[in-house]
C-alpha cells in the first residue's frame, strides 16, 4: 500500500535543512511560494534551486546534496526513475510532489529513499507490487527491498510456465500503465491542502493555488471535468476564508471572488477588438486570418450593438455602461456563433478599493516572465516570483505587456503556417516546422511556448479541416542558440478530452528506430531535442510507427 501523505511529508522535511528543486512552471512556482511561507513560519532553513530539465536537476542535486540529505522535488521527478538519475546516498530522503502522470513505479514502490507524496485527490490506478516486481534479486530495475521466493526448493522446470505467464502479464500491465502520459493534481493545490491541514491557510495561499490551477487549465494540462472538480474544492475554501463580510472590502483587505471569466486573452488590459482577434478560442472559430473571418467578427460585434469605436478603445476607457454589460452581451450573442464555451468559472483577487487581479491575467504575466527566452533559468524564475507578488504592480504590468506581444506572435505564426501551407498531414498525425531565420523563432525558443503554439495551431487547423481533430499535432523549431538541434513538441488530438498523450512513448520508439541523435531532457515526455539533420527521418519513422 502506497501511503505518503502530505502531512507526514511536511513533518519530516521540517526537522532539518532542506534542498528544494522546483520545476519552472507557474504551478510549481505557486506551490513553492506556499511551502516557502510555511518553512519561514517554522524557521526551517532551505536551499532553493529552480530546474528546467533532467540534466539541470541532476547537476543541482549533485552540487548541493552533500549539505542536504532531505530533498524536495516540486512538479518534477514523478514520471522517471529518480534513484537511477540522481544516484542518492542511502541516508538521503527525496520527496516528490509532481503533477506529471503516470508516476514511475520504482518511485512509488521505493519507500526508503524516494517517497512520492500522494494527495487525497489523486485517483491512481497502479499495478500491484507482486505483479510488477519478480521476487528474485536478479531482476533489473527493481527497488532495493525485494522479497525472496519461499519455493526455492521447487523444481526449476515446473516454474517456467508460471514465470513466463507472469512475465507476459507484467509486460501487458506496464505497457498499459505507461502508455498514456498526462497531468494530475496541481502541486500548488496540494501545497494549499497542506497549509489547510496545518491550520495555516489564508487568502494569499489560496490565491497562489488558484493561479497554479489556472495554469493547468490554460495550458490544457487537465480536462474541463478535472478543472471543474478542482474549482469546486477551491470555491469551498474561498467561501470559508472570505467569511460573512465577503461583500465589504476595506483599504488593505484581500478578498477572492467568483467570476464567470471570458475566454479572451487579457481583454481588461487591451482593446476588445484585439483580444477577440488574438485569443485562440475566438480567432480559430472566426478564422480571423481570412477576410471572411474578419467580416464575421464585425457581424458578431454588430449583433451585440457594440460601436467599433468602443471596441477599438482600451477596455478601461470604454463607456462605463458598456463596460459593465459587455461580458453578458458577449456570452448571450456567442451562442449564435458557435461559441457556447466562451466562459468558464474562475476567481478574481480584490485588494482594497482599487486593485483587482484576474487569475488568468495573473497567470499570463507570470508565465511570460517564467518562459522568457532572453533570461537564464534562475533569473527568469526570480523575475516570475516577483511578478507573482501583487504589490509589484509595475512588474505585473510589464508581464501583461509581454503577454500581449506573445499573443500577437502566436497568431502571426499560426497565420503564416496556414497561409504558406506549411502544415503537413502525414496520415496518423499533423506537423509543422518553424524554419531557421523565422521572425518569430526567438519568441518560441522555450519548450512551454512551443507547446502553446502547437495547441493554437491544432485549433486553427482543425477549424479548417474537421477530420484532423482526431489526430495529434507536432511542431519542431530549431534552437535559437544552436540551430544544429531542433526542439520537437507534441500535443494530443483535439477531440480527446482526457488530455493524455501517447506521443512521449512514440517519440522514444521512433527516434530509436532510426538511431536519431536525441535528448529527452524535459520533464514532459512529449518534448525532445533532436539533431536538425535527423528531423526528416524521425518524422518518417513516427509516421510508420503510428500507422502500424
Amino acid at each position: 500500500m502506497i501511503e505518503n501523505d502530505i502531512l507526514t511529508f511536511y513533518r519530516e522535511i521540517s526537522k532539518e535543512r532542506v534542498l528544494v528543486l522546483v520545476n519552472t512552471t507557474v504551478d510549481a512556482l505557486c506551490a513553492w511560494k506556499i511551502l516557502q511561507s510555511l518553512l519561514h513560519i517554522d524557521n526551517v532553513q532551505y536551499t532553493l534551486i529552480p530546474v528546467d530539465g533532467r540534466a539541470h536537476l541532476e547537476n543541482a542535486f549533485r552540487t548541493h546534496s552533500d549539505q542536504n540529505t532531505t530533498v524536495v522535488l516540486i512538479d518534477c521527478g514523478g514520471n522517471f526513475n529518480v534513484t537511477e538519475l540522481l544516484e542518492p546516498l542511502p541516508d538521503s530522503q527525496i520527496y516528490v510532489l509532481d503533477s506529471h502522470l503516470p508516476f514511475h513505479l520504482d518511485n512509488l514502490y521505493d519507500g526508503e529513499v524516494v517517497k512520492v507524496v500522494i494527495s487525497e485527490a489523486h485517483d491512481l490506478e497502479v499495478p500491484r507490487y507482486e505483479d510488477v516486481y519478480e521476487e528474485d534479486s536478479d531482476d533489473e530495475g527493481e527497488p532495493g527491498r525485494k522479497r525472496r521466493r519461499e519455493e526455492e526448493d521447487e523444481d526449476e522446470d515446473s516454474l517456467l510456465p508460471r514465470k513466463e505467464r507472469w512475465k507476459r502479464k507484467r509486460e501487458e500491465l506496464l505497457y498499459s500503465y505507461y502508455e498514456l502520459a498526462g497531468y494530475g493534481v496541481s502541486v500548488s493545490h496540494m501545497m494549499y491542502e497542506l497549509a489547510w491541514k496545518l491550520s495555516r491557510d489564508n487568502l494569499q495561499f489560496l490565491w497562489w493555488a488558484v493561479v497554479g490551477v489556472t495554469e493547468q487549465l490554460m495550458c490544457a494540462r487537465i480536462s474541463r471535468d478535472q478543472y471543474v472538480s478542482t474549482f469546486a474544492s477551491l470555491q469551498q475554501h474561498v467561501q470559508r476564508l472570505n467569511g460573512a463580510g465577503a461583500g465589504d472590502v476595506s483599504v488593505n483587505e484581500m478578498k477572492i471572488r467568483y467570476t464567470n471569466e471570458l475566454r479572451l486573452d487579457l481583454y481588461r488590459h487591451w482593446t476588445l477588438m484585439e483580444s477577440l482577434k488574438v485569443s485562440p478560442y475566438t480567432a480559430t472559430r472566426f478564422r480571423i486570418w481570412t477576410t471572411k473571418g474578419k467580416k464575421k467578427l464585425n457581424e458578431f460585434l454588430a449583433d451585440m450593438g457594440l460601436p467599433l469605436m468602443q471596441c477599438n478603445q482600451m477596455f478601461g476607457s470604454m463607456d462605463m455602461e458598456i463596460r459593465k454589460d459587455v461580458c453578458n452581451w458577449i456570452e448571450v450573442t456567442a451562442q449564435k456563433y458557435g461559441l457556447e464555451d466562451i466562459t468558464y468559472s474562475s476567481f478574481e483577487l480584490h485588494y482594497g478599493y482599487r486593485n483587482k487581479y484576474c487569475a488568468a491575467d495573473t497567470f499570463s504575466a507570470v508565465y511570460t516572465a517564467l518562459t522568457d527566452p532572453s533570461k537564464d533559468t534562475e533569473a527568469a524564475f526570480l523575475r516570475a516570483q516577483d511578478t507573482l507578488n501583487r504589490q509589484n504592480e509595475k512588474l505585473i504590468a510589464t508581464g501583461i505587456d509581454n503577454s500581449k506581444q506573445l499573443c500577437c506572435g502566436l497568431l502571426n505564426q499560426v497565420q503564416a503556417f496556414i497561409e504558406m501551407k506549411q502544415v503537413v498531414c502525414t496520415g496518423p498525425f499533423v506537423y509543422a516546422v518553424i524554419q531557421d531565420g523565422s521572425a518569430e523563432l526567438e519568441l518560441f525558443s522555450h519548450p512551454a511556448r512551443l507547446n502553446r503554439l502547437c495547441r493554437y495551431l491544432r485549433e486553427a487547423y482543425c477549424a479548417i479541416f474537421k477530420k484532423a481533430a482526431s489526430l495529434p499535432f507536432v511542431i519542431a523549431a530549431p534552437l535559437h542558440l544552436d540551430p544544429d538541434y531542433s526542439c520537437v513538441v507534441g500535443v494530443p488530438a483535439l477531440v480527446i478530452d482526457s488530455n493524455k498523450s501517447y506521443l512521449g512513448r512514440a517519440f522514444v520508439q521512433a527516434s530509436d528506430k532510426v538511431n536519431a541523435s536525441v535528448e529527452f531532457d524535459d520533464f514532459d515526455g512529449a518534448v525532445m531535442q533532436i539533431k536538425t539533420e535527423d528531423k526528416a527521418k524521425f518524422f518518417d519513422a513516427l509516421t510508420v510507427l503510428l500507422m502500424s
